[in-house]
């Protein structure tokens, strides 16, 4: 996206406020797009103290008129006075310095963005606008996601393939012996400009870079020990070399059985079982579920069965993913879960608790269906804390999972690990490379 574009929605919220036909009386509905700014006032609503109101006076971004200046093409002015009143909510999304954020800590003056709700802004006058925050991120967090021109995009300092997490993307976490063994996969992020490199950890199955590499993605194991976790050794899986994709998503106990998501060039996903006799052992050919199918991802044994599989897939004409219970001692076949879960939403990877509860994701939200109710999974503090691919550990202490770093292109995505408290209340997130049990 270039800088100039960025101006041009600022200007058109301007040119909007400064309409001589409003009504000052008269609130009226403007189209949403991203609000520009300094963070004036941060205040909590003394009726509801779980929202604050965010006072920012509208102006273009300094990098983004130096941008325009240094082609040649000088920033409309901004009509002066334009403030907006910013609601933020425990549904909103805060971040600042490339992570997630308290409102009342990002310091006054910052120049931050506004992503609105939906049909949430509203002009008042000439001068005053006012937005629900979907997302507010101070404007550095915002460049290093939209606006990759504008920063230096650095991969080294974080791609040790020693290491689990990367620049790259890691993803579905299987913790198995309460956690001191982790299957996880992991893929390369593509460059985001011609002078951009390729994201990710050099690990053995993703050396390879150019176009459609991203989609290459690799399971790997990895053990902790007295030092801290193991080097991740890839998960080999015979015949399935030109696979694009190799997903382990459940492992047993005594790591002889897991399910993958298998995916060949154009062909549809599908789930298989792989099996071997000990963990010296290496793992047999990954085998078809018949029953379950293709166009079919994400597998998970329901705890304690090993007939009862849950699984993702958009079968049947739908647009989006829904979740499927499948079992093998049913000759019906795999019928969609009740419709507290499958919504018009999109909802993938699920995962099962010690007592058959059930984590998923819809869209980027992390949801537990415990009890016969869903809610939603929280990490600690203000705001929502974006984060998905919740896997517990067996004896549900730990919850591991997958945290974003905003990125053009394709998230970078980590993995963190955070201590459950009573009713699945979450600790802090720690990366996965730094916790220790």
């Amino acid at each position: 996206m270039r800088p100039v574009s960025i101006i041009a929605i600022v200007i058109c919220l301007v040119l909007v406020a400064g309409c001589d036909f409003l009504d000052p009386a008269r609130p009226t509905t403007q189209p949403d797009s991203e609000v520009f700014g300094n963070l004036l006032e941060v205040t909590r609503n003394p009726d509801d103290p779980d929202r604050w109101t965010a006072v920012i006076r509208v102006v273009p971004p300094r990098a983004l008129r130096a941008a325009d200046e240094e082609v040649g093409k000088p920033t409309p002015g901004v009509e002066e006075g334009l403030v907006a009143t910013v609601t933020v909510g425990p549904e909103s999304v805060v971040m600042a310095d490339d992570g997630p954020a308290n409102l009342e800590d990002i310091p006054m003056g910052t120049e931050v963005v506004v992503l609105p709700v939906p049909g949430t802004t509203v002009i008042r006058g000439s001068t005053e606008l006012w937005v629900d925050a979907d997302m507010l991120l101070d404007f550095e967090t915002y460049s290093l996601w939209k606006l990759p021109k504008l920063v230096k995009m650095d991969s080294a300092p974080s791609d040790d393939p020693q290491r689990i997490n990367s620049s790259g993307a890691e993803l579905s976490p299987v913790p198995v012996a309460g956690g001191r063994v982790l299957y996880f996969s992991a893929h390369l992020r593509p460059p985001a400009t011609a002078e951009d490199a390729w994201h990710g950890a050099p690990r053995e199955g993703l050396e390879s870079s150019g176009e459609g590499a991203s989609a290459f993605v690799r399971s790997y194991r990895t053990e902790m020990g007295d030092g801290g976790w193991s080097v991740p050794e890839l998960v080999v899986l015979p015949d399935l070399e030109s696979a694009t994709q190799q997903r382990v998503t459940w492992v047993n106990d005594d790591e002889t059985a897991c399910l993958v998501t298998v995916e060949t060039g154009a062909e549809p996903p599908w789930v298989g079982v792989a099996r071997r006799s000990n963990t010296a052992a290496g793992w047999g050919e990954v085998e078809l579920i018949e029953g379950i199918g293709r166009q079919s991802s994400d597998a998970v044994y329901l705890t304690g069965s090993r007939t009862k599989i849950v699984f993702a897939s958009n079968r049947g004409g739908r647009e989006r993913g829904d979740l499927f219970l499948y079992d093998s001692d049913v000759e019906t076949g795999p019928m969609p879960l009740q419709p507290e879960i499958c919504s018009f939403g999109n909802e993938w990877n699920p995962r099962t608790g010690p007592e058959n509860e059930l984590f998923f994701c819809r869209e980027d939200r992390q949801l537990l269906l415990k009890g016969g109710k869903v809610r939603a999974l929280r990490l600690p503090g203000s705001h929502r804390t974006v984060f998905t691919q919740a896997a517990p550990t067996s004896d549900g202490k730990w919850v591991f999972f997958c945290m974003p770093s905003y990125r053009p292109v394709m998230l970078d995505e980590n993995i963190f690990v955070a201590p459950v408290g009573e009713d699945w209340s979450l600790g802090a997130p720690v990366p996965v490379d730094d916790w220790r049990p």
